[in-house]
């Protein structure tokens, strides 16, 4: 009995260092919509896959649009970011002509694990909720 108690000490140790934990504790925490996933497409997304741009014929701007996807087709694939092409976009390098966001930098690594756990947990977006682009945001009253 005492030989099988160590090996599973140390592996209860080891957990957190590998980062078991955390991705087992993030799995469980559910992604806001409206708090975390909104903001990103709307900074990071919106300027290009909006009604009066339309770049790839992909409009993000409602859920309705952004389930139908653009000319590649569907770009979100609830419970499978691996299969979703708006996740998949923000792991290619910029060297590749299709990475996203087209900038130089790549999305931050925070924010692009938000997208594939909220795709993960199933992409929920709440009926009604519209993404506005930045430039529509309303400044607040001084």
């Amino acid at each position: 009995m005492k030989r099988f108690l160590f090996p599973t000490v140390t592996l209860a140790l080891m957990l957190p260092a590998c980062g078991v934990l955390d991705l087992a504790r993030r799995n469980r925490e559910k992604v806001s919509f409206e708090h975390q996933v909104k903001p990103i497409l709307e900074t990071s997304c919106l300027e290009c896959h909006q009604p009066r741009y339309l770049t790839g014929g992909l409009n993000l701007e409602t859920k309705a649009a952004a389930m139908k996807g653009g000319r590649s087709g569907p770009v979100i694939v609830p419970g499978s970011p691996h299969k979703s092409l708006l996740y998949r976009v923000l792991l290619l390098g910029h060297e590749s002509p299709v990475a996203m966001p087209p900038t130089p930098e790549r999305l931050e690594r925070e924010y692009e694990q938000i997208i594939h756990d909220w795709i993960l947990q199933g992409a929920d977006w709440p009926e009604g909720v519209r993404l506005v682009p930045p430039q529509e945001w309303k400044k607040p009253h001084a």
